[in-house]
């Protein structure tokens, strides 16, 4: 689970899917603010399209969150986004390595 002070506002993830600019990988893509926010948020979100079952919207939330705690002493400090993070729909749920190579690919776009 992603620590508390990195968690997004509410009000922050609708500013940002409103008018944040998207960012793209083959298995996650992300939207990142415009807006420099008061401190560095994330937010995950797996919509039902993605995933029928919640507990596979569950397991794919905490496969993406995993990846976010690791890469977090990667994150400057002075580096204020929201980034809010979209899953793709696929065939079936994708493995731990394919989300990692999915976000990281992000990370390194926004880093």
């Amino acid at each position: 689970m992603i620590p508390r002070k990195y968690r997004a506002t509410r009000i922050d993830i609708e500013n940002t899917i409103k008018t944040g600019v998207t960012l793209d990988s083959p298995i996650v893509y992300a939207k990142v603010s415009r807006k420099d926010p008061e401190k560095t948020g994330f937010a995950i979100v797996i919509s039902k399209k993605v995933e029928k079952t919640s507990a596979g919207r569950h397991l794919i939330k905490r496969r993406i969150s995993d990846v976010i705690e690791k890469n977090l002493d990667k994150i400057k400090p002075d580096l204020k986004k929201t980034i809010v993070i979209f899953a793709k729909k696929q065939d079936k749920i994708p493995s731990y390595k394919i989300i990692k190579e999915g976000v990281e690919n992000i990370f390194g776009k926004i880093l």
